[in-house]
This record gives structure tokens, sequence and C-alpha cells, in this order.
């Protein structure tokens, strides 16, 4: 029986699985900046939502690594993945900033990396839902 979830926590759960979708319809549109930018979207909202879920109340950070490790205990990631939330991070900034990379978003993103971010985070955003849907 699945426990009934405090409104919040489902927005933003909502809210991290449309962005994965966003993500993956800029990735068809060959927008690969903006797929990962929304993959990191997508799993700051999920870590949000699940922080919120299970500590019951809301950080407010960019940080995803910082995030993670609030909710570590109820979701074990690989160290793949847990390298993943890290490495993707600055992807909040570095594809909406050109004077970061001293270039467009578009030069340092290709489509490998942007498909390789999508995977990754849907399968991070499917293990979170287990968890949370089945506690």
């Amino acid at each position: 029986m699945v426990k009934k979830m405090r409104e919040e926590v489902l927005l933003w759960l909502n809210d991290s699985k449309r962005s994965l979708n966003i993500a993956k319809k800029n990735f068809d549109l060959e927008l690969y900046e903006v797929a990962v930018f929304y993959c990191q979207q997508c799993l700051e909202k999920l870590l949000k939502g699940s922080v919120l879920h299970f500590r019951k109340k809301l950080v407010k950070t960019h940080r995803l690594d910082m995030l993670y490790v609030k909710v570590s205990r109820e979701v074990s990631l690989s160290q793949e993945f847990i390298n993943f939330i890290k490495m993707i991070m600055p992807y909040y900034t570095i594809t909406r900033y050109p004077d970061i990379t001293m270039g467009l978003p578009i030069d340092v993103v290709t489509k490998e990396f942007a498909k390789e971010c999508i995977e990754k985070t849907e399968m991070i955003s499917k293990c979170f839902h287990k968890v949370i849907l089945k506690g």
C-alpha cells in the first residue's frame, strides 16, 4: 500500500518528471545543452522532493551532492551515479552562461554527452521513485 505523500513532495516529484520529459524533447530537437540543463533540473527537483519527503523540510541549495547526502541512507546509489550527480551539478550554470565556458554552451555539450545524461538521469529518477512510492 502506498502511503499518502505530502502535496509539496508530489509537486517536486511531478515537476522533476516534467523536466526529464523536457530534456528528452530538447534532445530530439538537437538542443543538447538545453537537454543537459533539464537533466540537472530534474535531479535537483527529485532530490529536493526526496529531502522534503524523508527529512520533512526543504533544503534550499543547488548543490546536488549535498542534497543526495541527506537522503543517501534511504536511496542508495552506485558510485557511478553519485559521481554523475557531482559531474552534472555545474551544468546548472554552464549551459546558460557563455562567459563561464568562454564560448557557447552548444560548443561544450555533445550529442553523446546529452544522451548519457538523459539515460543516467532517468535511471536515478527510477531508483528514487521506486523507494519513495514503496514507503
